[in-house]
């Protein structure tokens, strides 16, 4: 930079040296000029006082004029000649010229001096020759006044070049710094010792500006961050929509609702990436009416069915014209669940309930009313009975054990879990039940599977899914387990050829006492409560269940768990 800016001031400085030395020798010769044609005038003036004293009757006489031309000539400080018509010498003031005239007439320098030659006439004809050589006029220390002009303007030069590098230099300072603060730092600060009073003030203006930004972006970051805390740790699900409907900003909680990173989410149409056609509905609604809406909505997120209180509420300016729009989701889903929960539980208790029940009763007042004589058929009503006792008594345990996993104080004994060797003592207790309906139980050894979880927990998560897929896979069908280990977790792959599940169905599957196919659960003895607590159990891991499936193919349902507690 130093280097650039040194070439560009020599250059500078040469250029107008060269033009001051252009306007000297300019101005010279002008002078000089003007100096030869006042020279010329006066020899001409001379020339002509000489001419109408020297010729007489046409001739050039000079014997009775001598002593005037040489007392003319000592005035003037001049040399004079007189020649006759045949360029012969008549007359020298000095006696020291040629005897024959060779020049023509006209006036040229020489050196210092001039020589003036002029043809005497005498009605018209030539008579004569005139030669006067005299000094040329010339301005006593004019060389000196160009010297000090030159001089003043170099002096001037670099005055002007010490000014402007005073003057530059803190400028760049100042650009410097204003760059520095405009990038978010504020470490320069501008000298307050100088001498020039404007370049003071213009440091201590940028100290003070530095000092002010410094304070209103420590600030800003506070309340930034005090603000991003707000939003990310609401609770609530948090959208923010620009004027132009363009997504600002997606806040942790909402990604954690819908499970998803919606990392193409920001500055993308949110009619583009939003999933649900209520959300993009009542958000323009908003665009439109300008006003605040708020509903409550249903989604399907993955294997769950959530709800939410949505709002949605306009940012106007002074102008009433939409600047944003914030939506608000509140997951509402554990109280819509507890609702349900409410007024179902009586309902679907009773009815699971009725059933046995009223065997129970049925049959006991049969063999009281006199079936016992009938050995055959009390033995029969007694194997009934039994049955339905049994099956009794399984929905009173998995509702037990149901509440006793949902309670808060509810806690896992973790430890190291070998997946493969809980999974073989899982599939010994379930063979005989897949013998009984000749389906194979295919187990891909391969990944031992090492998590972290509760053995006995791992295991009813096991029972439960291998025998739901026992239950809905039909005669001469086939359940293959997988376990699979990648570098922090490791699935537990569990596939049927059953009779397969319904994508609508399958958010539901988890949900107490719901079951795909009723008839054929009750005949298979489920209580409907076994997904409930398979769910529950992964969650309490830590870990995360999918299920995929196609009707009358079969389903598959992955349960991945950490291979370190979190």
């Amino acid at each position: 930079m130093s280097r650039r800016f040194d070439g560009r001031m020599w250059a500078r400085w040469g250029f107008v040296i060269v033009c001051m030395l252009f306007v000297i020798f300019v101005t010279n010769e002008v002078i000089q000029v003007a100096l030869l044609y006042d020279d010329k005038q006066t020899m001409d003036a001379r020339g002509n006082w000489i001419e109408s004293v020297a010729v007489r009757q046409g001739k050039v006489q000079v014997d009775e004029f001598e002593s005037s031309f040489s007392q003319f000539a000592k005035k003037e400080h001049i040399q004079l000649t007189l020649y006759n018509r045949d360029r012969k010498l008549i007359y020298s003031s000095t006696g020291k010229e040629k005897k024959t005239l060779d020049q023509i007439a006209g006036l040229r320098e020489s050196g210092d001096f001039l020589v003036y030659i002029k043809a005497l006439k005498s009605d018209g004809a030539k008579v004569g020759y005139l030669k006067i050589n005299g000094y040329r006029t010339s301005i006593v220390g004019l060389g000196l006044v160009y010297c000090l002009l030159a001089a003043a303007g170099i002096a001037l030069l670099y005055y002007r070049d010490y000014l402007v590098l005073s003057y530059a230099r803190p400028i760049r300072f100042a650009s410097r710094m204003v760059e520095n603060l405009l990038e978010g730092s504020y470490n320069m600060i501008a000298p307050d010792h100088v001498k020039r009073e404007s370049i003071l003030r213009l440091n201590l203006a940028l100290n003070r500006m530095s000092d002010a930004m410094h304070e209103i972006n420590r600030s800003y970051t506070r309340q930034q961050d005090s603000m991003t805390t707000l939003i990310e740790n609401i609770g609530n699900g948090l959208l923010f929509v620009d004027g132009v409907g363009r997504i600002n900003y997606v806040n942790h909680t909402f990604k954690e609702d819908f499970q998803t990173r919606a990392t193409h989410w920001e500055l993308a149409d949110y009619h583009e990436v939003i999933p649900y056609d209520e959300v993009r509905k009542m958000i323009d609604e908003v665009f439109e009416t300008k006003e605040k809406l708020a509903r409550q909505l249903q989604f399907t997120v993955h294997i769950e069915r959530k709800h939410f209180d949505i709002s949605c509420a306009p940012i106007l300016n002074k102008h009433k014209k939409i600047r944003g729009i914030v939506v608000v989701f509140h997951d509402i889903t554990a109280i819509k669940k507890l609702e349900n929960t409410r007024k179902d539980f009586v309902a679907n208790v009773s009815h699971e309930l009725k059933t046995p029940v009223t065997s129970l009763i049925g049959f006991t007042e049969t063999l009281l009313d006199g079936a016992r004589e009938d050995k055959e058929l009390e033995d029969q009503f007694l194997h009934i009975m039994l049955h339905e006792g049994r099956r009794l008594q399984s929905l009173i345990t998995d509702l037990l054990e149901l509440s006793k996993i949902e309670r808060e104080h509810f806690v896992l004994q973790w430890a190291p879990v070998s997946l493969s060797d809980v999974l073989e003592s899982v599939l010994l207790i379930l063979r005989e039940k897949a013998e009984a309906k000749k389906i194979k139980l295919e187990y891909l050894q391969g990944d031992e599977g090492v998590v972290a979880g509760d053995a006995f927990r791992i295991r009813q998560i096991m029972i439960n899914l291998i025998s739901n897929a026992i239950s809905y896979t039909p005669e001469n069908g086939t359940v293959t387990i997988a376990i699979h280990e990648r570098k922090s977790e490791a699935d537990l792959v569990i596939s049927d050829t059953g009779m397969g599940i319904e994508q609508d169905q399958i958010p539901r599957i988890f949900e107490r006492f719901y079951r795909v196919d009723k008839a054929r659960s009750r005949d298979s003895g489920g209580t409907g409560l076994g997904l409930a607590i398979v769910k529950h159990l992964v969650e309490a891991h830590d870990g995360k269940i999918h299920v995929t499936s196609v009707p009358g193919k079969g389903s598959t349902f992955t349960i991945t768990f950490n291979k370190s507690s979190t």
